[in-house]
């Protein structure tokens, strides 16, 4: 049985504990609030800190606080040099990036990007690429919903991150260049939704808003001969259009945070590397520093 440290365990950290204890690991969580250490203890866990610095020395971690922190915690952790599998967006600055690199981050650091293990996006992904709906021409996403709490973040590091790792699997890079961008700002001039496009050949248009009344959270790419759409993330299949009709094709429909959690715990025993290390992070971040930049010159 694998030792896994959990670095916070609030309303997202408790779903990766519940994940990981039916993946069989021995979990030690940390968190700061009394309630969450009690709730994590009822879930199974075997032990429950009030501080990072108080964690076992395990086989690997997991650092589940919000965004502002992420980047410190994988830096008091990198001192143990066991692998980290941290929640996004890990870096927010060059500096951020730097820092974990200098501490040997970049062999230990691992990224949750979970779109890369959702079956419908894998499903994009393989239709895209084998010419079934033509030549690909535009990837479309929207992510809407009304967010109270951005976790220290905003639309675009809470929400935007998201639709970025889906594109970056369904081409294999994330575009950079930024063609046009329009954001609504709050009162107190934080970002809260925005439409964009970037990229060229194929065009990326996205959809981000924390300030919609419904839920949705889509993924469409066109082609010169059809389209493929997955309409929502808990379908459990993707329809393709063409001229000769249309058809509903089924995917996965495993929770792909257990499926994350799961190919890191099989890192820990000596299998693959998890697929997103500290540069893919860093891809991430970049794209997101060239959206804020066009949707704020100033800042």
């Amino acid at each position: 049985m694998k030792t896994i440290g959990l670095a916070g365990c609030g309303n997202w950290g408790k779903n990766i504990l519940r994940d990981l204890i039916q993946l069989d690991c021995k979990v030690y969580v940390a968190d700061i609030k009394a309630d969450m250490r009690h709730r994590a203890l009822e879930m199974g866990a075997a032990k429950a800190f009030c501080s990072i610095e108080s964690l076992l020395v395990c086989d690997g971690y997991i650092v589940a606080v919000p965004i502002p922190d992420l980047t410190p915690v994988c830096a008091k952790l990198l001192k143990y040099m066991k692998p980290i599998f941290s929640e996004k967006t890990l870096c927010r600055s060059m500096d951020d990036y730097e820092l974990l690199k200098s501490l040997g981050g970049s062999g230990l650091i691992f990224a949750m990007h979970k779109w890369h293990y959702h079956g419908g996006i894998e499903a994009l992904r393989r239709i895209a690429a084998s010419g079934k709906i033509g030549v690909l021409k535009q990837i479309h996403t929207i992510r809407h919903g009304w967010v109270d709490d951005f976790h220290g973040g905003d639309v675009f590091w809470t929400q935007a991150v998201h639709d970025l790792t889906i594109i970056k699997h369904i081409l294999g890079y994330i575009p950079q260049k930024v063609e046009c961008m329009d954001v609504i700002q709050n009162m107190d001039g934080q970002p809260v939704s925005f439409i964009a496009k970037i990229g060229n050949k194929p065009s990326v248009l996205l959809s981000v808003s924390g300030r919609h009344c419904s839920k949705q959270s889509g993924v469409s790419i066109l082609g010169s001969a059809g389209t493929a759409e997955l309409h929502n993330a808990y379908d459990d299949h993707i329809t393709i259009r063409t001229e000769s009709g249309e058809e509903n094709i089924p995917i996965d429909t495993s929770l792909p945070l257990y499926l994350e959690l799961k190919e890191f715990a099989q890192y820990l025993q000596g299998g693959p590397k998890p697929r997103c290390g500290l540069g893919e992070a860093w891809e991430a971040t970049q794209a997101i520093l060239q959206l804020r930049k066009a949707a704020m010159p100033g800042n």
